[in-house]
């Protein structure tokens, strides 16, 4: 996939921004721009266009990239020819690292083949680098691919802790008895299904009270039917992807601990099925959470809320430097920003600094607002709090609210990613899993943390 012998990759890559193309095009040969006017290329994103020698052999191949650094053209250039190649960016809008990781996502589209091409990268670190984000990716989007009568909780937890990415990680095991006990509003969820929940919690380092870890947590829905308010068909034609939060934590986890070598990182991932049966939770039932306090479930299709919260209230007990959870959470968010813009929310001002620092650069993700007067919506009149709000409105945002409640102290940072963990085939992933905001934050981190 990547090499860093030149003398292997014979073909350049010129990668084009529309902004740009004038410039590129004035310092083109004769055949060049007449080439580029018979093909009709402006730099368009996604346009591809390969430039012949006199003989018929490839010189030169030309991607588009739109106006807006969109580099679905290398992405899709990666799945669908052979040769060792090597890329020229001056008269491109995107980073080095972001025509890289582009090439791995083309990859990734090839499913079972192997690759038959090669990009030149001069630092054999980054390579190593690019290899690992590539076998992290990889794991995460084939795990939100699986369907769901083969990826369970069980399975879920069963193929991270024998996946040789997690080989030298720490592992705490928590038995049937032990999760309904410890984390009673997973168990609240998953015991409506005859596979009985799990949590996962894996640590990169051993840790101890005083280390103050970073706490990636996931949600881990492996397949979502509403339960007793069930979804319609087409809203649960996808629910095979309601792990998707819980998959792209476990991505950010093994690339943080791939390169904050001093940081302690702790991944939490309650995993379960929001099934039907006789044993599902119902609209009114009362549970108490870990730490006693306790939720009307107004709505049993807000079930993934109810996993994070268990898992917030364990990570309280971590003493963590920061707490960043992902899931596949709400609706309304979709609503609001489509599909390949993640809502984040925050509670730490100097944090939210930070992330928009990383979005001036690439927008990757938009801050929705934790509205404190839309707490009242979460009112309940025989708990200490519903989880969730009836009236339709502002769903995201009453979702982190939620959430909130079960952060102890409110001096402790906490990023939470409405995400949708799927794609339609836009940008540059093919159409299925997607992961949306794992990159913004391992940037994050790895600038913040290392």
């Amino acid at each position: 996939m990547f090499t860093n012998d030149n003398t292997e990759c014979s073909t350049k890559i010129s990668i084009i921004s529309q902004n740009k193309f004038d410039q590129w095009l004035i310092k083109q040969s004769i055949f060049n721009k007449n080439w580029c006017l018979s093909n009709n290329f402006k730099g368009e994103k996604g346009k591809i266009l390969k430039i012949p020698y006199d003989d018929g052999r490839l010189k030169e191949v030309v991607i588009g990239e739109g106006k807006n650094a969109d580099l679905s053209g290398i992405s899709s250039f990666s799945s669908t020819n052979i040769g060792n190649y090597f890329s020229f960016l001056k008269y491109s809008d995107s980073s080095e690292t972001d025509v890289q990781k582009a090439w791995i996502w083309g990859q990734h589209q090839l499913r079972h083949k192997t690759s038959q091409n090669s990009l030149y990268v001069k630092d054999k670190d980054k390579i190593k680098f690019l290899n690992h984000y590539s076998k992290a990716t990889k794991l995460s989007l084939d795990l939100i691919n699986m369907p769901a009568n083969e990826l369970n909780p069980l399975t879920f937890n069963n193929i991270v802790k024998n996946h040789k990415l997690f080989s030298k990680f720490y592992f705490k095991k928590y038995t049937d008895s032990q999760i309904k006990k410890l984390f009673p509003l997973t168990y609240a969820v998953g015991k409506s299904s005859n596979i009985h929940p799990q949590f996962l919690q894996v640590s990169n380092k051993k840790i101890n009270n005083k280390d103050q870890p970073i706490v990636i947590i996931g949600k881990g829905v492996t397949f979502d039917t509403g339960g007793v308010n069930i979804k319609p068909g087409n809203s649960m034609r996808n629910m095979k992807k309601d792990m998707g939060g819980a998959s792209i934590a476990l991505s950010l986890f093994l690339l943080s601990s791939y390169l904050l070598k001093k940081s302690k990182i702790v991944l939490l991932i309650p995993a379960a099925e929001n099934s039907i049966s006789s044993k599902a939770m119902r609209p009114g039932d009362v549970y108490n959470s870990r730490s006693g306090k306790s939720i009307e479930i107004s709505h049993t299709d807000a079930e993934g809320r109810l996993l994070l919260a268990d898992a917030m209230e364990l990570a309280n007990e971590l003493n963590p430097s920061i707490i960043i959870d992902f899931a596949t959470l709400t609706g309304a968010a979709r609503v609001a920003l489509g599909e390949d813009l993640p809502a984040y929310f925050c509670n730490h001002e100097p944090t939210i600094k930070k992330i928009e620092m990383l979005n001036s650069r690439k927008l990757r993700c938009w801050r929705l607002p934790l509205f404190k007067n839309y707490k009242s919506k979460l009112q309940s009149k025989v708990a200490d709090l519903c989880n969730a709000s009836l009236d339709g409105m502002a769903g995201s945002i009453t979702a982190a609210l939620f959430i909130e409640e079960f952060i102890l102290s409110p001096k402790t940072p906490w990023v939470h990613f409405d995400t949708y963990a799927w794609s339609s085939g836009s940008m540059i992933s093919s159409k299925g899993a997607a992961l949306q905001g794992l990159d913004i934050m391992s940037d994050f981190l790895n600038e913040n943390f290392s």
